[in-house]
């Protein structure tokens, strides 16, 4: 097969990504070295001011989440469930992005909001945040990896892989995508890298493969309040069709968290760990559909209702849930102003040695697991005097479809996306 034979030959990516919220190790109330939840956190051994090219960098990152979001809901059946990782996406689009040139550069720095960042600055920006993610809240576990994996017959570009490796950490491995056990491989290592909670994200290979790049992101948090199991119980959700259904309905009665409700939608934040990362919930309100509410959540409205939340011990029943997602974003990324990377006019020659220009994207494969629950077995008991009035406070309830996000607080930085329309 000769190299210049444009459709014989592809560049694959993928993204592989996993959010396991189980709440365990929970205490009823924090630590008494604490700060309570309405003070920032000052016991983070990496907290520290982002840079300009951080914050610049994050808010692009953000940007191009609520953005996927809108792409992705908009080609998504409103009934479904829906959950992203746009770190994630973002992370190995970059990737490729360092092997980009010409216009297929220009359209992937706009698609992921890079403007007017350098390619350095966007590189080494991302570099520490993942870092800071990393080692921000002891309570949590959060890693990242990646991995470029190519055809043994084609040399990587020096450049490419340095950078990839210096800014990303990604390792390079040689195979041949021929044999099944390239397939394997992968993942294997994504399996790994996952906790196995990803058993794979590459169902097949053939020879025409030329690259792999993949991104595997791990989180586990511990509600900083803990949700008795015990309390749970089963409880009706309305559907987005107006029919109900039967759920198992946790119950926090114990804790605090930020509350921001208007006559449209309630905002609901609740704690991970030190606090450092969140779970930010927006639940329709009265008449209000869930699409509705999507279409005003962006980055400077999120902000908004956040900083009109109030810290609250109302008792939150919240549904279980577990989801897996699996999807190709090719249609969505090219929605975004990308779509040159996926055709024949591509141009990736930063990518191999000598310069080849016959490379596109075949796939953007995105793949997440997301577990919200209330597991904890750490026994705990706590007492606690308040004075209210007469009148028996209503709880907060998420019981219809909503969206939400996990979201690391000094940086702002989001991790997940998604919405739950049928827990």
């Amino acid at each position: 097969m000769s190299r210049n034979q444009f459709a014989s030959v592809f560049l694959s990516l993928a993204t592989s990504t996993l959010l396991l919220l189980g709440c365990q190790k929970q205490s009823a109330e924090p630590a008494t070295d604490e700060p309570t939840i309405d003070e920032p956190t000052t016991n983070a051994p990496n907290l520290r001011p982002l840079t300009a090219a951080e914050r610049s960098t994050v808010g692009s990152a953000n940007d191009f989440a609520f953005r996927a979001f809108a792409a992705l809901r908009s080609r998504t059946i409103a009934a479904e469930n829906l959950c992203i990782s746009p770190l994630s996406v973002s992370a190995a689009l970059t990737m490729a992005y360092n092997g980009a040139d010409g216009s297929t550069k220009a359209a992937m720095k706009e698609t992921l909001g890079f403007t007017p960042q350098t390619d350095a600055e966007v590189n080494g920006s991302y570099k520490s945040l993942f870092e800071l993610l990393t080692g921000i809240d002891k309570k949590v576990t959060f890693t990242t990896a990646n991995s470029i994996w190519h055809g043994k017959q084609y040399q990587l570009a020096t450049p490419f892989v340095q950078q990839n490796h210096t800014s990303f950490g990604a390792t390079v491995q040689a195979v041949d995508f021929a044999l099944p056990t390239a397939k394997d491989a992968i993942n294997s290592w994504v399996s790994g890298k996952t906790q196995g909670k990803i058993s794979d994200i590459i169902q097949q290979t053939s020879a025409d493969d030329v690259m792999y790049l993949v991104n595997a992101l791990y989180f586990k948090g511990s509600w900083t309040y803990r949700i008795d199991p015990q309390l749970t119980r089963p409880a009706p959700f309305t559907l987005e069709d107006g029919q109900s259904k039967t759920v198992n309905m946790m119950r926090l009665t114990k804790g605090k968290y930020l509350r921001y409700a208007d006559a449209q939608q309630q905002v609901i934040d609740l704690p991970y760990g030190n606090r450092q990362y969140s779970m930010t919930l927006v639940v329709p309100r009265g008449q209000t559909t869930l699409a509705s509410v999507a279409s005003r959540l962006t980055g400077a409205q999120l902000s908004t209702w956040l900083a009109g939340a109030d810290t609250t011990s109302l008792e939150l029943r919240l549904p279980k849930f577990r989801l897996e997602y699996e999807k190709q974003l090719n249609d969505a990324l090219t929605s975004m102003g990308m779509g040159v990377a996926f055709t024949n006019q591509a141009n990736f020659s930063r990518m191999l040695a000598g310069n080849a220009t016959n490379l596109k994207i075949s796939a953007v494969k995105h793949k997440t697991y997301l577990d919200v629950n209330e597991e904890g077995t750490e026994a705990a008991a706590v007492t606690s005097v308040g004075v209210i009035t007469t009148s028996v406070p209503q709880p907060v309830e998420v019981n219809r479809p909503f969206l939400f996000l996990l979201r690391e607080k000094s940086s702002n930085a989001i991790l997940f996306i998604g919405q739950v329309t049928n827990p």
